[in-house]
């Protein structure tokens, strides 16, 4: 499957609101409005976000997170960016209509890549 196939896929499940749980919007999955977290990871910190975790639970020396891949964040994004220039550019409104509650409620910014393409 293509990018821009997946893409098109997961516009339509949404639109006939069919999502799978691995591209499905954070905020509900998780609830934040109905739940208290006392802590929310993210992906790219995750290392250090494990490693708070399982010092404020006490999870003493033996516990610990699998190690991360050699390939960093930086290296794997700067490709999939350039995926985006595959899809057209409604596609890519259609999506962050779909996932803006959860770039708010994260705190994560539009890509400059994206907003480029959104100014085309």
């Amino acid at each position: 499957m293509t990018f821009p196939e997946f893409v098109h896929y997961v516009l339509w499940e949404n639109k006939h609101r069919t999502s799978n749980h691995h591209w499905k919007r954070q905020h509900d999955i998780c609830q934040p409005c109905h739940i208290q977290y006392d802590t929310i990871g993210f992906y790219e910190t995750l290392q250090d976000d494990v490693k708070y975790i399982l010092e404020k639970i006490s999870a003493g020396p033996n516990v610990s997170l699998v190690p991360r891949s050699t390939d960093t964040p930086k290296k794997s994004s700067n490709g999939f960016m350039k995926l985006y220039d595959t899809i057209p550019v409604s596609s890519i409104r259609e999506l962050l209509d779909i996932y803006k509650i959860d770039y708010r409620l994260f705190g994560y910014q539009i890509p400059d890549r994206i907003l480029s393409r959104l100014r085309e």
